[in-house]
């Protein structure tokens, strides 16, 4: 398909980009094709958003269900799978502290403060700490 042919199905789309279509909704799925160093690139930038940037904004890209995803997969298809899932099922500890003081941050940053349920935090540490497994 080319967007430059304007018989493609994908030059449509744009042209109509109010089109409703099952293709293109969030659950569409989209052959990607990466180059080792494109996966590289990818995963770094995941792993720095969740593990390293300071930013308490940042946690809502943390613990997207969808940005796991896509980590997931960047780890799949990395040409050290192996070795990097190995990594990430023990838990880091160092990763944990991080965490945890961030989205205690984050908590005391509310304007309307929430009640959380243990359950709750709980599930947002864990979203967050993707790739490793809380302690």
């Amino acid at each position: 398909m080319n967007k430059q042919d304007p018989s493609s199905p994908e030059h449509e789309a744009y042209e109509k980009p109010d089109q409703s279509n099952a293709a293109s909704g969030e659950h569409a799925v989209k052959p990607v094709y990466l180059t080792q160093g494109e996966i590289n690139a990818l995963q770094k930038a995941i792993m720095f958003l969740k593990f390293e940037c300071e930013e308490t904004d940042s946690l809502l890209y943390a613990g997207s269900p969808l940005l796991n995803s896509v980590l997931e997969k960047v780890r799949d298809a990395h040409a050290f799978a192996e070795y990097t899932k190995d990594f990430h099922s023990r838990p880091n500890e160092y990763a944990e502290r991080f965490m945890r003081a961030k989205l205690e941050r984050s908590y005391a940053e509310e304007l309307a403060p929430r009640e959380r349920t243990e359950e709750q935090l709980a599930e947002i540490l864990g979203a967050c700490m993707y790739p490793f497994p809380v302690k």
